[in-house]
């Protein structure tokens, strides 16, 4: 069995959602000072917490509440993963070359902490399998959000930690890939080494980006620009990787039409479909 004090996963939730059925994991109702609801689990509005900023730092107001307070309620913690409550670790797959499970219901994640544990003895962290783009990181992020925040990021990373400016540019503007989500898993050291590197680009990018008249996905500019530099982070210090993959919980309706959608690509150039996503986005976000 898991020490629950030696290891946690907490996972991010913003709606009623089935919970795994193991002690190990940890729900965290993301922005509840501004949800106008109340989850049946932990709130990130309570202790050091950044709750009433989710609509621009997203599930990352989740990460610091319980970067600020996980260790009062675990104080013998040594591991700890960060999951979504639609999203976690495939660690014992039955393909691991797949790198998205689609399921529609929670799997039995008992045993989870267990995996976690063992795989980090041979590692520095776990991700989720990296995501191919046909282009740099830089020109896919202009493609879906706001090229200027990309640049407003670079000037501030380049600016507070100059030691990182050449793995910044390398990971955004040379590698056309990375691992997404926004979770991981790792020993708790790395994670606060992580955190107290993270934090400060996102409140320095907060007082620099004005997003006043983004619609409220583009918004969320802070969250997607913090998923890419989880992977400078783990480039720069060349942190030992375990690549796995991730289970995606969708409700049936959502599969049956993503199942449809992606049969309906295969008849559609690449070339013409990105473009038509590319005019949607630019017509209403910009």
């Amino acid at each position: 069995m898991v020490n629950d004090e030696k290891i946690k996963i907490p996972v991010c939730y913003y709606q009623p959602w089935p919970v795994p059925e193991d002690d190990v994991f940890l729900p965290v109702q993301a922005g509840r000072a501004v949800s106008g609801f109340t989850l049946d689990m932990r709130g990130d509005d309570v202790g050091d917490n950044i709750s009433a900023k989710n609509a621009t730092f997203s599930e990352f107001t989740a990460w610091y509440w319980v970067w600020k307070n996980i260790k009062t309620l675990y104080p013998a913690l040594e591991y700890i993963g960060l999951a979504h409550y639609r999203r976690y670790f495939c660690l014992e797959p039955p393909d691991a070359e797949t790198p998205i499970h689609y399921v529609t219901a929670v799997p039995d994640m008992r045993g989870y902490g267990d995996a976690c544990i063992r795989l980090l003895q041979d590692a520095d962290i776990i991700l989720s399998k990296p995501g191919y783009t046909d282009v740099p990181l830089k020109t896919h992020y202009a493609r879906w959000h706001y090229e200027k925040d990309y640049f407003c990021m670079k000037d501030i990373v380049h600016e507070m930690y100059p030691e990182y400016a050449a793995s910044f540019d390398t990971v955004w503007e040379i590698h056309a890939h990375m691992a997404p989500f926004c979770i991981f898993a790792a020993r708790y050291t790395l994670f606060d080494e992580y955190f107290h590197w993270l934090f400060p680009l996102l409140f320095e990018a907060e007082k620099k980006m004005d997003v006043a008249n983004y619609t409220p996905y583009q918004k969320r500019a802070i969250a997607f620009l913090a998923e890419r530099l989880l992977n400078v982070y783990v480039y720069h210090n060349r942190l030992k990787v375990i690549y796995a993959p991730i289970y995606f919980i969708m409700k049936p309706v959502e599969l049956a039409k993503f199942r449809f959608r992606k049969f309906i690509k295969k008849f559609i150039p690449y070339g013409l479909l990105e473009w038509r996503k590319e005019k949607k986005y630019v017509s209403r976000h910009r």
